[in-house]
């Protein structure tokens, strides 16, 4: 849609007007193409009948003939619907305003801001214009249908982005907007795509599920009118494809340690290994040491191997079953034997860039009698070298040794180099090598003679002559043995106890260790669980002497501490902890890591004898004894409570008889017919407690309740007003007594109570006192009787005179 004379409009001075006698041609329609005519907008006075009309000047043919809204005489904007009027190009159109024997005045205007959009009609009257709007609509044509998908092709994978690519459409009227794509998977209903603004490409991620996929695409334009869609083929999709390599499966073995029986005390004549060793690939026991241990209190745990190489060993436990019962000593035998069942590991590499789909093979594990492993994506890389054959697996090298690799070659086409680089010590830091020029598949690496080094990997990859590398193949670890590894022997016994308590909260770690290489500076190292390493001691050896180490370490709140030094953190009871004690040369000889296990018995709270009671309903103030201990014989703090509230605190002798007592102005408060709560709390050094409760109701069958401070008078009171607020149940009963000499020694009580209860006053009889003064005092006494529901005594008022 477009509009001729688009602009606002302002009036010029009044009179700028024309009242039409008859007929008024402003001037003439020349479009330059077809047009549909929508409306015609002037200003205009009318008041009747007027028309417009659109006359073909070639011909004087009327075309078309529309009313004027009738503006009642009044200058206003006036729309004229001209029904979408055809007005054919090359054709000159005039337009008439007929006013139909009717008022009709047309204003004169002054245009302002015209934008070029079409032509306006004017006559020449003092310069003046006269404003005509025409809007009219424009012919539209579909853009054509786009050109043949030229991407993607050939077969997708599952994930992958792809452009997806088609020939552009033309449109005859310069107004095309997008496409909209649609993409079908699995053969289910098109998903369209809004390309607005878009040229003929796209970006698109073939989804995970896919097994195949369509596409098809059209253009349209601004009008919203659309082309034929154009259609790809069905493509095919399958799941991504990766590289796999294939290893052998190294079978592990397990040996179950089996208990056979105990008896008391240290059996006698048992000797065998302080240790053992486990070969897991041949499933054999090794005993270490000379095998002529006796089972002693110094070596409580003794390994009995039949033979080099047996598959069955047992072993005898000299150890105390109860801690702290010194009396619990017995001997634990037990067998240890080959399980038949196995663990499996990762072995050699037997062959490398096999091509298969995701999901074919394990991404690392084991499957079919071998372990895989995924490398790349196919399409995203090339085929890798093949296994390392040189050095063999397992090879040991001296410092002496020329070291020389080989590995298979790459099925890739298009080779270029091969890279190459090696790691030591396992660090994960690979060094990138001279490169090798395919075809070649060796490389000649030389000596090592740094003692720092001790193991050595080699790494190799391929590369093509378009920058495309294979994944990387690696090399067994290969060990570099530079020095001979040193021994050691740990006297420390196996399953021992700390705490808190004397003589479990210290243990002695000693024994000796032995190099056979001179003048290595050999450290004796020790860890608990995973903790902190401390060096127990160093010597430099002579290569036969043993060097001896001691270091006693000590257990305290939940800690094993070096000196003031804690080797662990807060340790947990009732698990194994484990005592760690090697040697290390410094040149990368460590010795066998020897291992105690061990347990803790946290800091306990104290014990208060007795149990947690309930005393019942009570009358009178409760006498509770009790005793406190602690079984790492600390300083017990005693909280003696009730409801909460301290009556005392005092730090206790162990073992010393204690009675609770709660003071009479505690007592008085407490409610009547309610639990209430005794409790004794003992606490320790560090800060474990323990508590000792009881509960008791305290009943009452008759209340007393007097002035504690009697009223001081001038002279003997006469008359006396008590109002009690009271409830008495049925079956109780109350006796309500004053007097008037209080501060004698008997004074004289009389009973008010019939008084009291009406609320009426009471004279005194008394005139009589012994004392210095008069006063008057008040006492009330509460009986329950047999009633049920409980006595409420809420207080009372008066006066006296």
């Amino acid at each position: 849609m477009a509009v001729f004379n688009n602009y606002s409009l302002t009036m010029a001075e009044s009179g700028y007007y024309i009242d039409v006698d008859t007929m008024f041609t402003p001037g003439e329609i020349i479009p330059s193409r077809d047009i549909s005519l929508k409306q015609v907008r002037v200003v205009v006075g009318t008041q009747g009948s007027s028309r417009l009309k659109i006359v073909e000047s070639a011909t004087n043919i009327t075309v078309g003939s529309f009313y004027i809204p009738n503006t009642n005489g009044g200058m206003a904007t006036a729309t004229i619907d001209t029904q979408n009027l055809l007005l054919k190009t090359g054709k000159r159109y005039r337009l008439e305003f007929d006013d139909n024997n009717d008022f009709l005045r047309i204003y004169k205007t002054t245009l302002i801001n015209p934008n070029g959009l079409g032509t306006y009609m004017t006559w020449s009257d003092s310069g003046g214009q006269c404003p005509t709007e025409l809007t009219y609509d424009l012919p539209n044509s579909a853009p054509s249908i786009p050109g043949a998908f030229t991407q993607p092709t050939g077969t997708l994978e599952q994930g992958d982005t792809k452009a997806i690519t088609w020939g552009a459409s033309t449109d005859p009227d310069g107004n095309l907007k997008g496409y909209k794509l649609g993409v079908s998977v699995n053969d289910g209903p098109y998903t369209e795509y809004d390309l607005a603004y878009s040229g003929p490409s796209w970006s698109y991620t073939i989804p995970t599920n896919a097994t195949k996929i369509k596409f098809r695409v059209k253009a349209y334009d601004y009008a919203g009118l659309e082309s034929a869609y154009r259609e790809s083929t069905v493509f095919t999709v399958t799941k991504p494809k990766y590289y796999w390599n294939k290893y052998s499966i190294i079978q592990r073995k397990k040996y179950t340690k089996r208990y056979i029986d105990e008896r008391f005390g240290l059996a006698s004549g048992v000797y065998g290994f302080t240790n053992f060793t486990f070969d897991n690939v041949n499933g054999i026991f090794n005993g270490l040491g000379s095998g002529n241990i006796l089972l002693s209190v110094q070596d409580p745990v003794i390994y009995q191997v039949y033979s080099a190489g047996s598959t069955v060993m047992n072993a005898s436990e000299y150890r105390m079953s109860i801690p702290g019962d010194s009396d619990s000593y017995k001997t634990y035998n037990y067998v240890y034997e080959v399980s038949p069942e196995t663990t499996s590991e990762r072995g050699n590499l037997i062959q490398s860039g096999i091509i298969a789909e995701d999901g074919a093979y394990p991404n690392n594990g084991p499957a079919i009698g071998y372990w895989w492993v995924k490398g790349s994506r196919v399409n995203q890389s090339i085929a890798p070298p093949g296994p390392f054959t040189v050095p063999a697996p397992g090879t040991v090298f001296k410092p002496s040794d020329q070291i020389n690799i080989v590995w298979g070659a790459s099925t890739a086409a298009n080779l270029t180099i091969y890279e190459i680089e090696r790691s030591f010590n396992e660090d994960g830091q690979f060094v990138n090598m001279s490169p090798v020029t395919a075809p070649n598949t060796s490389y000649s690496y030389g000596k090592i003679t740094d003692k720092t080094k001790t193991k050595l990997q080699f790494r190799v990859r391929a590369k093509n002559s378009s920058g495309v590398y294979s994944d990387w193949i690696y090399s067994d670890v290969y060990v570099i043995q530079h020095n001979v590894i040193p021994t050691i022997l740990l006297n420390t016994a196996n399953n021992f106890i700390m705490s808190e308590t004397e003589g479990q909260n210290e243990v002695l770690v000693d024994g000796s260790a032995r190099d056979n290489d001179a003048n290595d500076n050999i450290i004796i190292k020790m860890q608990i669980n995973d903790g902190t390493i401390r060096n127990i001691q160093s010597g430099l050896s002579d290569g036969s002497t043993p060097i001896e180490f001691s270091k006693k370490i000590t257990y305290s709140n939940k800690r094993v501490y070096d000196g003031a030094t804690p080797l662990t953190n807060d340790l947990a009871e009732n698990v194994d902890h484990t005592l760690k004690v090697w040697a290390d040369d410094g040149q990368g000889g460590i010795s066998t890591v020897e291992e105690r296990k061990f347990r803790v018995i946290h800091n306990r709270p104290p014990v208060i004898s007795g149990t947690d009671e309930d005393l019942g309903e009570i009358l009178e103030i409760p006498s509770i004894t009790y005793q406190v201990d602690d079984p790492e014989k600390q300083t017990a703090t005693i909280t003696e409570r009730i409801n909460g509230q301290i009556i005392r605190t005092f730090d206790a002798e162990l073992g010393k008889e204690y009675k609770i007592e709660i003071p009479i102005e505690m007592w008085i408060p407490l409610q009547l017919e309610k639990e209430h709560i005794i409790t004794i709390e003992a606490k320790d050094t560090f800060g474990a407690k323990s508590t000792r409760t009881y509960t008791f109701t305290r009943t009452e069958d008759t209340i007393l309740l007097e002035l504690k401070n009697p009223f001081v008078t001038d002279i003997a009171a006469t008359r006396l007003l008590v109002t009690p607020d009271v409830y008495l149940p049925i079956g109780s009963t109350i006796l309500i007594e004053a007097c008037n000499n209080a501060f004698d020694e008997v004074p004289t009580w009389e009973d008010i109570t019939g008084m009291a209860m009406n609320k009426r006053g009471y004279n005194f009889t008394n005139t009589e006192k012994t004392a210095e003064q008069w006063g008057v005092n008040i006492r009330f006494t509460i009986n329950k009787g047999t009633a049920h529901d409980q006595v409420r005594f809420n207080g009372f008022g008066g006066a006296f005179d």
